[in-house]
């Protein structure tokens, strides 16, 4: 069975073009997100670098077959620039027009120029090899999408290898019919099914860091950057819900800056928001990975420490206190002496609903304060019948 190579070009053109011109237009709508871009003007060159191969073909023009040879090598470097992107690494345009610079002076070299367009196959295959390991060293980003457009693109990278290998050894010829079963003449399908396949998922792949970026920031506070009172409240019930099948213990610490509208009033709200994230930054540093820290509004916060009995739990947040005052007695070159009272309370087994514990922690809270500030108090809770008394724990 043979095929018609013009009409198979034809489609690789139509289809990169298709796929280059949805990318974009999705680009126009999220300019922030360049990667679309230089995937989309990848295949729209591509698409250029198709149609001036098959015009080459038909008229026999080496110049266009030249043009054509080097704006195919030019698409998989702009898409090794797109796969940077999308990490955040931008890349200068000159690498990607270098191995296009490469094969355009290796065409004016008269003892290479025969093997040009196997040393174009193989320089395209290289970019796009690169772009795979680009998408793959940031796989540690949990995004489904990402996996399909490694796959896509090595495939793509090993099919212009064999391509390179098949023009450079074998019996294909650039003005020849290749057969269905011809090593070259399999990248004409596989390049209708990676310019489609590529779009399809790198727009998925866009959306699922929309979604994720969206998900995160309605969870975290803003000012502060740790979890807001929404997302303290789900992460602690579920803390809890464990804490309960184990039958382990769980404190929770409600913390409350120190008279902050003084500090807000003298010092202006600039200086109150950095208070707030001194704080934050403070206890961030001496909690442990698996504990919640929240805001739970204003200069109000609160922590649950799974595992962590009363006493334990009282160590740390006096450590907190007396880390917050040390740092946070001048900041920017002004004495601001600001410092925090907290309240800590404790279930021995995780009964005791979330709601209870932060009460219990807010009365303890308020005793801190009533008794003169930046102090820690333990909450005044009945201990269970036969429970013994809790052994310290500092982790």
């Amino acid at each position: 069975m043979h095929l018609d190579v013009p009409t198979l070009m034809t489609m690789e053109s139509f289809v990169a073009a298709c796929a280059g011109i949805v990318l974009l237009v999705a680009w126009s709508q999220n300019r922030q997100a360049s990667a679309l871009a230089l995937w989309g003007f990848a295949n729209i060159v591509a698409a250029g670098g198709i149609f001036c191969m098959m015009l080459a073909m038909a008229s026999h023009r080496p110049l266009a077959s030249a043009f054509g040879g080097s704006m195919l090598v030019l698409a998989p470097g702009l898409m090794w620039m797109s796969a940077r992107a999308l990490d955040a690494k931008p890349t200068p345009l000159v690498f990607a027009l270098l191995g296009t610079l490469i094969v355009g002076l290796a065409n004016d070299i008269p003892g290479v120029r025969n093997v040009t367009g196997s040393f174009g196959l193989a320089v395209g295959s290289a970019y796009l090899f690169a772009a795979a390991f680009a998408l793959w060293r940031s796989r540690n980003e949990r995004l489904t999408a990402r996996w399909p457009m490694i796959i896509f693109t090595t495939v793509h990278a090993a099919v212009l290898m064999i391509g390179a290998h098949s023009t450079l050894l074998g019996p294909t010829s650039q003005y020849e019919v290749p057969s269905l079963m011809t090593l070259f003449g399999v990248i004409h399908f596989e390049s209708i099914v990676f310019a489609l396949g590529s779009a399809v998922f790198i727009l998925a792949l866009i959306r699922e860091r929309s979604e994720a970026a969206s998900k995160v920031a309605a969870q975290v506070d803003p000012l502060t950057g740790i979890a807001n009172r929404a997302a303290f409240f789900e992460s602690a019930e579920r803390v809890l819900e464990r804490c309960r099948r184990a039958d382990a213990p769980v404190s929770v610490l409600m913390f409350d800056l120190d008279r902050f509208k003084v500090v807000n009033d003298t010092h202006g709200h600039a200086v109150g928001d950095a208070v707030i994230r001194k704080f934050c930054e403070v206890g961030a540093k001496a909690l442990r990975p698996n504990d919640v820290f929240g805001r739970l509004g204003g200069e109000e916060f609160a922590v649950v420490l799974p595992g962590s009995s009363i006493e334990a739990a009282y160590v740390r947040a006096d450590r907190i206190r007396s880390s917050f005052a040390e740092s946070c007695s001048s900041l920017g070159g002004r004495r601001v002496n600001a410092t925090v009272s907290c309240g800590v309370s404790m279930s021995a087994t995780g009964e005791e609903p979330l709601s209870a514990l932060l009460e219990f922690s807010d009365i303890a809270l308020y005793r801190a304060k009533s008794e003169g500030r930046n102090r820690v108090r333990r909450a005044d809770q009945p201990r269970p019948q036969n429970q013994a008394s809790p052994v310290l724990r500092v982790a």
